[in-house]
């Protein structure tokens, strides 16, 4: 169960750090810089994201970003936990901005005009006034965008390599415990040791998903009442 666990700890905490900083980055531009026309634009689109089914992201990555992860680090095989993981963060991307982005357009007007109106900047504002005010919504962002990483399947089934190992590096392959289940159920029989191993890893996958969310969750509120 080891290599299992680490392999999905490694790969989703890898998806997060790169879907973040991107999506809170992208979500504050259409939320406070962009122009009308182009909010319009991007948000349906990024929306629209969210509706490809994980299948097409992971025959995405199986054609365009393992080949492209083995040229680049020079692997032996693209398959790899750095593959997963930035097929991961592409799928997290749209929850985190549209959930983050509602949560800054529904900063009331009158505290930006404040924040203003005491000579402010526009990024003090940003940084001070509407983040702080939205962060329970941010959080709500962050601890969606984790679900949807630790909780992935095909797409990670795919591109990771399948490989049940302790892994030491983010370029080896790896093997996750919702592809371990998406793989093996159909071949356990009801009732039997296999089936119940399945069933204990989903849930060890409940308890992970859970320790994470709340762990987001208290340290959101830290901060926010650091702020305060």
């Amino acid at each position: 169960v080891l290599p299992l666990i680490l392999g999905t700890l490694l790969v989703s905490i890898v998806a997060i750090l790169i879907a973040l900083p991107l999506g809170l980055g992208v979500a504050i531009y259409i939320s406070e810089l962009a122009n009308e026309r182009t909010r319009k634009l991007m948000k349906p689109t990024i929306e629209l994201l969210a509706g490809i089914p994980s299948v097409v992201y992971g025959f995405f990555g199986l054609v365009v970003l393992v080949p492209i992860v083995q040229k680049v680090f020079h692997l032996p095989v693209g398959e790899t936990a750095f593959t997963g993981s930035l097929i991961l963060a592409i799928m997290a991307l749209p929850t985190i901005i549209t959930v983050a982005e509602d949560a800054m357009r529904n900063t009331p007007r009158a505290m930006r005009e404040a924040s203003l109106a005491l000579g402010a900047t526009h990024w003090q504002t940003v940084y001070k006034v509407v983040i702080p005010y939205s962060i329970s919504g941010i959080s709500a962002a962050v601890v969606l965008g984790i679900g949807r990483a630790i909780g992935e399947t095909m797409a990670v089934l795919m591109v990771t390599g399948n490989a049940a190992i302790i892994p030491h590096s983010v370029f080896q392959s790896v093997r996750t415990i919702p592809a371990t289940i998406a793989a093996e159920l159909g071949e356990a029989p009801a009732g039997g040791a296999h089936y119940q191993a399945l069933f204990l890893l989903g849930c060890i996958l409940f308890v992970i998903t859970m320790i994470i969310s709340i762990t987001a969750e208290a340290i959101s509120k830290k901060q926010y009442n650091k702020g305060l």
